[in-house]
């Protein structure tokens, strides 16, 4: 019923969401990170993108504003992004300033970045994907699935390899891009005079969402892909210039 190949580049996603992750912060690690930074930026991830974010969704969607936003592809990308943006990038103000206030070592902004960008990533893909391999798996071996349920499963088979590919390359910039805003929130939570960089990183993540979400509507998905990426690189140009500061005024502190 399902290829083999799709089988296999379903298992190869799993196994590079989780293990790609995992090799950044085992990298980290050798350079002072810690895998409290990493769980904790997994974790705030979780609490308010997860669950946070979407207990807003759930009142606003379902207002009288709902139909409305639902309707237009620019007002979903516009509240979708600033939603995004708030709320995540509020949470890693809030773990800087006081779970990790007592931390300065600019490798913390990297270890709860890659926290936070490969939670998303298992959270997003690997999960899914892992759910989606135990409906195959159930399916080939003759299980039986609620009717609708059966259609999705089954929808899966004339998916293309490669739009399983894409979705694994998506998730490359995303991390990029989640590991530089978590140095510009760092730097707004621990140097004085830069808290403006937390609205930059909110106005930041609002755009890349923004971005994707009505690209996807106009745009191929290699078009879409590119441009992320040349946006990803751009708040990592960023955040490596905001990086090698932290480093400057810690060796001058």
């Amino acid at each position: 019923m399902f290829s083999v190949s799709i089988i296999a580049v379903t298992m190869f996603n799993v196994a590079a969401v989780t293990l790609g992750t995992l090799a950044v912060m085992l990298w980290l690690r050798r350079r002072g990170g810690r895998w409290r930074d990493f769980f904790l930026g997994a974790g705030i991830f979780f609490l308010f993108a997860m669950v946070l974010e979407q207990m807003l969704h759930q009142l606003v969607l379902r207002s009288p504003a709902g139909p409305t936003l639902q309707g237009s592809v620019w007002l979903t990308g516009l509240y979708g992004g600033l939603a995004a943006g708030v709320f995540e990038e509020v949470g890693r103000f809030c773990a800087f300033k006081l779970v990790l206030r007592g931390q300065r070592d600019r490798i913390t902004a990297l270890s709860y970045g890659i926290g936070h960008g490969g939670g998303e990533a298992f959270l997003l893909l690997g999960m899914t994907y892992i759910n989606n391999l135990i409906l195959m798996f159930t399916l080939s071996n003759g299980g039986v699935l609620p009717p609708a349920l059966d259609s999705a499963v089954r929808g899966l088979a004339a998916v293309p390899v490669t739009a399983y590919l894409w979705a694994l390359f998506e998730r490359i910039p995303a991390v990029a891009f989640h590991m530089s805003a978590s140095v510009l929130v760092f730097a707004a939570a621990k140097q004085p005079g830069k808290l403006w960089l937390l609205p930059a990183a909110i106005l930041l993540h609002a755009l890349l969402d923004f971005t994707a979400i009505v690209c996807n509507a106009y745009l191929p998905l290699p078009a879409l892909e590119l441009l992320i990426t040349v946006f990803a690189l751009a708040v990592v140009w960023l955040g490596y210039r905001v990086y090698n500061n932290l480093q400057k005024n810690q060796e001058i502190s």
